[in-house]
């Protein structure tokens, strides 16, 4: 198994960063966030993105990928920053046992992605029945879907500075149809509610207040429901603040890990 790495300031010192990239990405796109944080940072192409091979395409396949990169490196009192998808593989690994991190950032997010009884904050105008249609429209007409996707992106439609939504578009065209169906299934399937209960680390959780995708409320649920919770909502943000204000979030992260 191969599992693509991408570093930045490895003369860095202090406990290392870990970055998870979400849905149709990979871990490049973490470096301008990545050159702001004054600790050494390494993001991996999660599996069916990028160069990495081998671990299924699934939220269970990132959780193995995750645990496998922290024990080959030998990481210990890491931070693990999972942006989108990446949240839900760090929250899973953390209900593992979650060795090797001391305290997760998680970035417009929801636990549960689609809509459950008594349930006020999953993925914006979803459903089930949606999710399955969608992931049969992916294999049919995936450079459609890459556009839909990449205007759901960002705050404002034609993108930002670190990446437009040209840009993004691009990237997700790149990605194979049949590999991101299946991740969709397998992350809108997911339902981490009761993990969150339970997280054994402190949890950030960061959210942008123009997302297209989640509810800004939803960093409110997750600051009340982990054990040691807390939550920022970025004003000029929508589903990708790694990406629109990398400066300002990677200061948010600096904070966290100091206090």
């Amino acid at each position: 198994m191969t599992i693509a790495l991408h570093r930045w300031g490895t003369d860095r010192t202090g406990a290392p960063v870990i970055l998870l990239h979400g849905w149709t990405m990979s871990g490049d796109i973490w470096a301008p966030l990545a050159q702001a944080l004054p600790a050494p940072c390494l993001a991996p192409d999660l599996p069916g993105h990028g160069a990495s091979t081998a671990y299924p395409a699934t939220v269970e396949g990132g959780v193995a990928q995750l645990g496998d990169l922290i024990a080959a490196n030998g990481l210990r009192d890491a931070t693990l920053v999972g942006w989108s998808l990446g949240a839900l593989i760090g929250w899973h690994y953390l209900d593992r046992g979650g060795p090797g991190i001391a305290r997760m950032v998680s970035v417009d997010m929801s636990p549960c992605p689609l809509p459950a009884p008594g349930w006020n904050f999953p993925m914006r105008n979803q459903s089930a029945g949606k999710a399955a249609r969608a992931a049969a429209r992916f294999e049919q007409d995936w450079p459609r879907a890459a556009r839909a996707i990449a205007q759901t992106m960002f705050a404002r439609p034609q993108g930002c500075t670190a990446m437009s939504a040209g840009r993004a578009e691009a990237r997700i065209r790149a990605r194979d149809p049949a590999t991101m169906a299946r991740f969709w299934t397998s992350l809108t399937r997911t339902d981490l509610r009761d993990a969150i209960t339970r997280l054994p680390v402190p949890l950030l959780a960061l959210h942008g207040a123009k997302s297209r995708v989640y509810a800004p409320a939803t960093g409110d649920w997750l600051a009340c429901t982990a054990p040691d919770g807390r939550n920022r909502t970025l004003a000029d943000c929508g589903h990708a603040p790694v990406l629109e204000t990398p400066g300002a979030t990677a200061g948010i992260i600096a904070e966290f890990i100091r206090a």
